[in-house]
């Protein structure tokens, strides 16, 4: 990867002590689903940990959050993660440590469950992502073969 990376670890660790939400965008690793992590509860529903398409506006986001957490005012403003590096980085800095403690303090042990879950499934979008570069299954070569040659 070429450049620096962009990440604030200590403020984003701060944020997510406080935020109501947040959104990862997984950018380098061809994963094209969305990590939410909402906070929020009522007297019905706890917090919630969903895994959400891609998609092209704020305004098409909002309604797959609406479909996900029914019961919860839309947000007014969405804190977005754009995560420059691999999803396994999310527990290596700690970053999940941080949610998870959330949620246990918030007795939000199913939210913990779905975050599991949700991260699993990341890895294994991003393994299969990677085995598809590899072995060039979707992907076009910038150059031509030369071995025949």
């Amino acid at each position: 990867m070429d450049g620096a990376i962009d990440l604030d670890i200590e403020r984003l660790r701060s944020s997510l002590r406080s935020v109501d939400h947040v959104l990862f965008r997984l950018t380098p690793t061809g994963v094209t689903q969305r990590l939410l992590v909402d906070f929020r509860s009522n007297d019905t529903t706890g917090p919630g940990v969903h895994l959400l398409p891609e998609v092209q506006s704020f305004a098409e986001r909002l309604r797959t959050i609406e479909r996900v957490r029914g019961g919860f005012p839309l947000p007014e403003r969405l804190v977005v993660v754009t995560w420059p590096l691999r999803v396994d980085a999310l527990q290596r800095l700690e970053v999940l440590d941080i949610v998870r403690h959330r949620l246990a303090s918030e007795d939000a042990y199913e939210a913990i469950r779905q975050l599991d879950e949700a991260y699993d499934r990341l890895l294994t979008l991003q393994r299969d992502e990677l085995r598809r570069a590899i072995t060039g299954e979707g992907y076009r070569t910038l150059w031509p073969d030369r071995a025949g040659a």
